[in-house]
């Protein structure tokens, strides 16, 4: 073989690994969103007149970069999480980078074989088959490509209705079009000016459905009754839970204290796993001068030990206190880190926690019961569980008082994964379930980014990383709810609908050529 067919040859490999590249920088955290309007392109340029079985190599050697790239606090996570070495900690990340390149994977393979006939197709089919795969490939941690365009918030609202999954449909769209566009004008020099006239249409409606939803929001806020909330970052990491305990409490107290006698807030909230509290029941008191005698309700996270249903539980949970210290409710973490919180297969093999002594062994959770604080209902998630739309949206439904929440609360530990972008990638996936359920989300974490999130998924205030600061804001109470709550992820479902019909389509086709 000549150098320069060896050239040639190693072009598709190139521009897989330039997408993957490109998808990482172009995700939140990195914050280059637009890298995330043409990512794709360099990839469907390698899929061309490729067999299915190599797209899927490109496909998933795409994957592996852009997850690889993305996730590399991965590493830090497994040895600070699990107690895991740092070799154990890079087969980690490479296991879930192989994990999640399988979206993109699925993805070439799909698109290239709906496409062989009519290159046209890409238009519908890359983006069509993308949504539906971001809706049933499961993942450890989910990274929906639309979270990439969090700020931009005339393109987000479209998630009251559609999800984040809406938003990741319009970015592959835009993608779909743009190579298109490129490959007609390359081959043919000519303009597809549907395809152009039609991503236009579409991109115009999509603004102008933000910018009338943004005015809606804006307007209600003016009116909407506010909730004033406090929240502690001690920057205190979650070793401090192990080697510093009482000083870390003693902090969340002094500032806690000093918040309210400045703000004189209506609740304060601290983050996750800040106490470490047995119970009898659900319905017993603390000692106020555990909880700093702030004669403020407390929401707070706190490792639970609790005897019921005949056994002793640890759970990873929040409670909510009165100004005496009188628990009001409580919310138990239902969806577990794997490695962290939980063994996967541990209860049936009781040996894997020995192996990993640093594995907790949690309860999950049952309730999705709202909090109730005075006559306001509060819907409570714990760490990454707010970056699961299907579990918030479980959470936002009516409860046994027949009403939805008025606000969301997260509480999260990210010193886990160091100063990385990890914090800001969580931060930008969380917003979007306000923009799906309509309501302000207050996220208190112990190390950043703790911040109020308005129901329009805008960042209204934020802490930085690593950082010991308070940071108090004037949350809105609403009501109401949403397309998306009702509905749900109808879109991933309707996608992976016309996928299948797709592909039988062209399974008849070449049968009838045959």
């Amino acid at each position: 073989m000549t150098t320069s067919a060896t050239f040639k040859s190693l072009l598709p490999w190139c521009a897989a690994v330039v997408s993957g590249v490109l998808m990482f920088l172009g995700y939140a955290g990195f914050d280059h969103f637009y890298l995330e309007w043409f990512f794709l392109v360099p990839l469907l340029w390698a899929l061309r007149d490729q067999r299915p079985a190599r797209a899927f190599w490109l496909g998933w050697l795409a994957g592996i970069v852009g997850h690889g790239g993305g996730f590399y606090w991965i590493i830090q996570m497994f040895q600070q999480f699990a107690g895991a070495p740092w070799i154990a900690g890079v087969f980690g990340l490479i296991l879930l980078a192989a994990a999640n390149g399988m979206v993109l994977a699925l993805w070439a393979l799909g698109t290239r074989l709906l496409t062989r006939e009519r290159q046209w197709y890409v238009l519908w089919a890359a983006p069509v088959l993308w949504t539906a795969i971001e809706k049933l490939w499961p993942e450890v941690f989910p990274n929906y490509i639309g979270a990439s365009q969090y700020r931009i918030s005339h393109l987000t609202q479209i998630a009251d209705f559609a999800g984040i999954l809406g938003v990741s449909f319009l970015v592959v769209y835009i993608n779909a079009t743009l190579y298109w566009v490129t490959l007609r004008w390359r081959e043919q020099r000519v303009v597809p000016w549907r395809a152009v006239a039609a991503l236009t249409v579409t991109l115009v409606l999509v603004a102008g459905y933000g910018e009338l939803r943004l005015r809606a929001v804006d307007r209600k806020l003016a009116k909407a009754q506010t909730l004033t909330v406090g929240l502690v970052q001690t920057n205190r990491g979650a070793a401090d839970n192990h080697l510093a305990v009482d000083l870390m409490q003693q902090e969340h107290r002094e500032m806690s204290q000093q918040l309210v006698a400045t703000h004189k807030p209506d609740l304060v909230v601290w983050p996750e796993g800040v106490l470490s509290v047995a119970l009898d029941s659900r319905t017993g008191s603390l000692p106020s001068w555990a909880l700093g005698d702030l004669r403020t309700p407390l929401l707070f996270g706190t490792c639970l030990q609790i005897r019921e249903e005949g056994e002793t539980r640890f759970c990873n949970s929040a409670l909510l206190a009165d100004p005496s210290g009188r628990i009001m409710g409580s919310y138990d973490k239902t969806v577990l880190v794997p490695f962290g919180e939980y063994i996967p297969f541990g209860d049936i093999f009781p040996q894997l926690y020995t192996w990993s002594p640093y594995s907790a062994k949690f309860f999950s959770g049952r309730s999705v019961e709202p909090l109730k604080l005075g006559d306001h209902l509060l819907s409570v998630s714990i760490c990454y569980e707010d970056i699961f739309p299907t579990h918030i949206r479980k959470l936002m439904r009516d409860g046994r008082t027949g009403r939805r929440p008025e606000v969301m609360v997260n509480i999260t530990n990210d010193s886990w994964y160091g100063k990385s972008v990890e914090p800001m990638e969580h931060l930008a996936l969380a917003s979007f379930r306000s923009i799906e359920n309509r309501r302000a989300l207050v996220r208190g974490t112990n190390t950043g980014i703790s911040a109020f999130v308005d129901p329009a998924g805008r960042i209204v205030s934020r802490t930085g990383i690593w950082t010991r600061e308070v940071l108090v804001g004037r949350v809105p109470l609403w009501e109401g709810g949403t397309v998306y709550g009702a509905a749900g992820d109808w879109i991933g479902w309707l996608c992976a609908a016309i996928s299948v019909c797709g592909f039988a389509a062209v399974t008849l086709s070449k049968k009838a050529r045959t």
